[in-house]
């Protein structure tokens, strides 16, 4: 049971929720997934401490290739300590939530697509098409342009980089920067 959950979160964790193969003309090649979970509901243990949890509609994971999918997925990363200068009761952490999420066990990386939206504990809110994220290094990035809203900016990039253990954020390429009450 223990191996299933973990499968489990890595599923959500890795997940989209297309089949395997899915928009590649390779779906008659794979095989059907081995597990699907309908209604996932994940959390990930580092000893007693909780690293990620989220929740998936529906999880599939092929146990030969180690390969996970999940539609309409939100991931928590609890945050490495509380954010310095957040307001009592701010909860601090990030989360990521997504369409569709794509992985793999052995890389331990997961792609987000059709629409992922990240909220921080800082009050950031950033929109992109498509983002990587690295749980080895507890790092995410993205290619396709971003959008963020802050509590008095707003932001856009053509390319960023997110650590998630202390939610910042790094934008590169074309940056544009409002500061002031967001509209």
């Amino acid at each position: 049971m223990p191996r299933l959950l973990a499968v489990s979160l890595f599923a959500w964790v890795f997940a989209s929720g297309c089949k395997p193969g899915a928009g590649e003309g390779a779906a008659s090649a794979q095989p059907p997934p081995e597990v699907v979970l309908h209604g996932a509901r994940l959390e990930s243990f580092a000893g007693d401490r909780l690293i990620r949890s989220g929740t998936a509609r529906q999880v599939s994971y092929q146990r030969t290739t180690g390969e996970v999918w999940a539609t309409d997925a939100t991931l928590r990363i609890p945050p490495g300590s509380a954010p310095q200068g957040a307001p009592a009761g701010t909860e601090g952490g990030v989360e990521v939530s997504a369409p569709n999420m794509a992985g793999s066990l052995a890389s331990k990386q997961v792609v987000a697509s059709g629409g992922v939206i990240i909220r921080t504990g800082k009050g950031m809110e950033a929109h992109t098409p498509r983002l990587t994220y690295d749980a080895t290094t507890e790092r995410a990035h993205g290619n396709e342009g971003v959008t963020v809203k802050g509590p008095d900016y707003r932001l856009r990039a053509d390319r960023f980089e997110l650590l998630f253990p202390d939610e910042t954020f790094n934008f590169a390429g074309s940056v544009e920067t409002v500061v002031g009450a967001p509209e």
